[in-house]
């Protein structure tokens, strides 16, 4: 009887998806899956994954492919149960003997990790100041013919300027303070990005171009050497190495409530540990309930934080992080506390 019960529990477990190594996959997570043209791989992990953070440790890397860690459209992932460890693979031809093993890749990009169009721009674009620095940075002067604002085209004067003559320099404002959530030290200010100017006459008073513009430069805004920046798709979702613990401090756009890919800034970055491709749980911390049958009245019960959602970093500054909610079941806010499982 007790080695039936033991049976039964086994199964009972392996049904859950809850193995030795704490992996648990979804109820009914499928064992094939056809990669799809607009999937991204948080959609892939989340089919098959209760925590999507997972994913490096169950995707396996097949050596006999020419790039093990990308997926494509209309590769078939399968699902394999080897002892009590699940394992996710792209199902490949069968070796045949004294031929080689032949992938055909697809004319095709590999999926994103996340949705590309929601974070682009801030990939490509200067978007967060070092506080200490912002007052060291170049800006402009003044405009020709008493011009107090300048778009596309116009010609401006700045001081600071040490670039040589050619030279392309983001425009931007600075914004509002970045602060840590609890502490409230400065860590950086938002960057709101103004154009693109070339210097035409380096000096003194420098003498530039606004080759691009979305919004009119004014006097007081800064200049900033951006080094070129690819989107960066060749990573996978994972979990910070050691524990990570911080606070949402803001959000493009300046809405109140966050929800599925909103970008926000969190106020831990590779200082803390934080790289591109990190998920972390996002809390709503609950305020505090008198439990009157305990203690009576002013007994005080500390609530634990609630669970809203899941969000993957996906550029991270020295202090500051930029994120992209992924998953929400309910509304979140600046404040809300982030931290890894």
């Amino acid at each position: 009887m007790i080695a039936r019960l033991a049976a039964g529990l086994a199964l009972l477990l392996i049904y859950a998806g809850a193995f030795a190594d704490g992996i648990a996959l979804n109820p009914d997570s499928p064992d094939r899956y056809l990669v799809q043209v607009n999937d991204t791989l948080w959609d892939i992990a989340s089919r098959f994954l209760q925590n999507p953070a997972q994913w490096s440790q169950v995707w396996y890397r097949n050596p006999a492919l020419a790039n093990p860690d990308q997926i494509y459209p209309g590769d078939v992932l399968v699902l394999r149960r080897r002892g009590r460890e699940p394992r996710i693979e792209i199902e490949t031809a069968p070796t045949v003997p004294l031929s080689p093993v032949i992938r055909v890749t697809p004319l095709v990009r590999e999926i994103p990790v996340i949705p590309e169009h929601a974070i682009r721009a801030f990939l490509t674009r200067p978007r967060v100041l070092d506080g200490a620095n912002v007052d060291t940075l170049p800006y402009i002067v003044g405009f020709p013919d008493e011009h107090i604002a300048g778009g596309a085209g116009y010609r401006f004067y700045a001081r600071g300027v040490k670039a040589a003559d050619g030279c392309v320099l983001a425009v931007v404002r600075p914004g509002p303070v970045y602060r840590d959530g609890v502490t409230e030290e400065v860590l950086g200010h938002e960057a709101l990005y103004i154009g693109d100017a070339q210097l035409r006459r380096a000096g003194e008073l420098a003498e530039f171009l606004l080759v691009r513009a979305e919004r009119e430069a004014v006097i007081g805004d800064r200049l900033l050497a951006v080094e070129p920046r690819e989107l960066m798709t060749s990573y996978t979702l994972h979990a910070p190495a050691k524990p990570v613990s911080g606070r949402i401090i803001g959000v493009r756009d300046g809405v109140t409530q966050l929800g599925q890919y909103q970008v926000i800034v969190l106020d831990r970055g590779s200082r803390d540990g934080l790289e591109v491709g990190h998920v972390l749980d996002i809390y709503h911390e609950v305020d505090t309930i008198k439990d009157y049958v305990a203690g009576g009245f002013g007994n005080v019960v500390e609530m634990p934080p609630d669970w809203s959602g899941s969000l993957v970093v996906f550029r991270p500054f020295e202090r500051v992080s930029y994120a992209l909610v992924m998953k929400a079941i309910r509304a979140m806010h600046v404040g809300d506390i982030v931290k890894s499982r």
